[in-house]
């Protein structure tokens, strides 16, 4: 009985996990900062605020890639070819 509440648990778990990191950054951040707001905000320092608060950082940066307008490429390096 145990274990098959704590296999339900992590395969939860891991359910949510999946779908937040494959969901668009966009959606990821609106549920972030709605959650934020649901728990009372940054000022309301509990523990719910603060995981809130994290998840709306950490939701507003997706990977990090040059595949967006928000993350511009950098400029293609010059390659030397002799003459």
């Amino acid at each position: 009985m145990l274990e098959g509440l704590v296999v339900a648990v992590i395969v939860a778990a891991a359910f949510v996990y999946a779908g937040w990191a494959l969901m668009p950054a966009a959606t990821r951040l609106r549920l972030a900062r709605r959650l934020v707001a649901a728990t009372g905000g940054k000022p309301a320092g509990g523990v719910l605020a603060r995981l809130a608060s994290r998840l709306e950082q950490a939701a507003g940066g997706g990977s990090h890639c040059t595949g967006c307008d928000a993350h511009p490429a950098p400029p293609p390096a010059q390659s030397r070819r002799p003459k």
